[in-house]
């Protein structure tokens, strides 16, 4: 069962430094020059969990914290940084031939330094050492 924490419901842009490669499906959309958008409009937005791994019991969840708020966007600090790697694990069957997982690892430890996020590296760390499980999850 899929717990979803958060949801967008307009597009998301962000410019990543994947480039050179395109993928579009139903939820995104990787151009060559790098632009990411995160199709929020379809059906009823793009939901996502936000930092993994999250267990979800009656009301309450438990699992990987979310992260203070940003002020200047407010949304956790941790937000953006999820949607864009999740949205990438998520379809990591169909991109993972052209797109290395630490690539979007970076991205993700990226998107974290740009928040101001102080457990940035204690992240990175994590999903550089567990995020194979999903990366290469049939």
């Amino acid at each position: 069962m899929s717990v979803y924490i958060y949801c967008i419901r307009e597009n998301y842009s962000y410019q990543s430094s994947i480039t050179g490669r395109e993928f579009e499906n139903e939820w995104f959309k990787l151009s060559p020059d790098g632009a990411v958008i995160i199709k929020g409009t379809n059906y009823q937005g793009y939901a996502w969990d936000g930092c993994s791994p999250k267990l979800k019991l009656k009301d309450i969840y438990f699992g990987i914290p979310e992260a203070v708020l940003n002020f200047s966007t407010g949304q956790s600090k941790t937000y953006y940084a999820s949607l864009i790697h999740d949205v990438f694990y998520q379809f990591s069957k169909e991109v993972r031939a052209f797109i290395k997982r630490k690539e979007v690892d970076r991205e993700f430890y990226a998107i974290l330094k740009m928040d101001d996020f102080r457990g940035a590296g204690l992240y990175y760390f994590s999903v550089r050492l567990f995020g194979w499980m999903w990366w290469y999850r049939i």
